[in-house]
């Protein structure tokens, strides 16, 4: 009755088999989660042509579209107002019976997780390399230990070739003082899993604003998170001297306003709520 495709690349690649499917009168309802799939551009300009044909396509056969983005549903909102009614967002989230704060003592002061292509790893090692005093832990194996301080520690594992369990990753969240997530500006979500994660487990994050940031309805810069205008180096390393330095009450003000947040609008549980309602066509 039902085909949910993970993301858009895959609702893409067997559009034609739910073309067909629907000559031949099968019945079914697709769901497709959709993270990226206007952010990019091909080469050449005839390409873009197809891709946009393709889009369109995939955006009228696929029955239903979960936007993990908000700049990206409003984009898909703005360009296809025909298909408006197939749309919905919701935001990413995260499983809090994982994800949870412990009050550890925080004895690692930076932390970088991940190996999304939207991540500025450049700026991520410059600032290590800057910042001589504070000591930094990078789980991503994009990061290359040559380019940080001689202090850094580095987990380079990847998504499908982890170093750290689940476990051991959110001990290093709740024993770190600020999770960094530079980002290069893109319409697609990124950084959205790593940030719930550490907010989640009592650890503020500062993290690029681009225009696929996915919430800025609930997130605000200073109460429950920490955003970052661009990507200037001097810019970053103030921002995240200031965060290190702040008095108690006023981080774990922040803190606090996380967490709060994570677990009203990002709980996985109610999260698969909402699909199930929109998959049965519940109101």
């Amino acid at each position: 009755k039902y085909l949910i495709f993970a993301n858009n690349r895959m609702a893409c690649s067997v559009l034609p088999m739910v073309i067909i499917s629907k000559i031949f009168g099968n019945t079914f309802t697709s769901l497709s989660f959709v993270m990226g799939l206007f952010s990019r551009t091909p080469k050449y300009k005839i390409l873009i042509s197809l891709q946009k044909i393709y889009t369109f396509l995939t955006l009228y056969f696929i029955d239903k579209f979960i936007f993990l983005s908000e700049g990206e549903f409003n984009y898909a909102s703005n360009n296809y107002p025909k298909l408006k009614s197939k749309f919905y967002h919701f935001p990413f989230s995260v499983d809090l019976e994982i994800w949870r704060n412990d009050n550890s003592q925080k004895n690692v002061e930076i932390l970088f997780v991940g190996n999304d292509g939207n991540r500025d790893f450049e700026l991520a090692e410059l600032i290590s390399k800057n910042m001589s005093n504070a000591k930094f832990t990078f789980v991503s194996e994009e990061i290359n230990k040559s380019n940080t301080h001689k202090n850094s520690k580095i987990f380079s594992g990847s998504w499908g070739n982890p170093k750290i369990d689940d476990i051991e990753l959110r001990g290093l969240y709740q024993k770190s003082k600020l999770t960094i997530i530079p980002l290069k500006d893109s319409l697609q979500p990124s950084g959205q899993s790593v940030a719930l994660q550490s907010i989640a487990c009592g650890t503020p994050v500062l993290i690029t604003k681009t225009e696929g940031f996915w919430d800025t309805k609930n997130f605000q810069d200073q109460k429950n998170i920490f955003f970052a205008k661009d990507n200037d180096l001097s810019s970053w390393i103030d921002k995240i001297k200031n965060i290190l330095e702040m008095d108690s009450e006023r981080i774990g003000k922040v803190i606090s306003n996380g967490i709060e947040t994570v677990y009203k609008h990002y709980d996985l549980n109610e999260f698969s709520k909402k699909i199930e309602a929109i998959l049965l066509d519940r109101k």
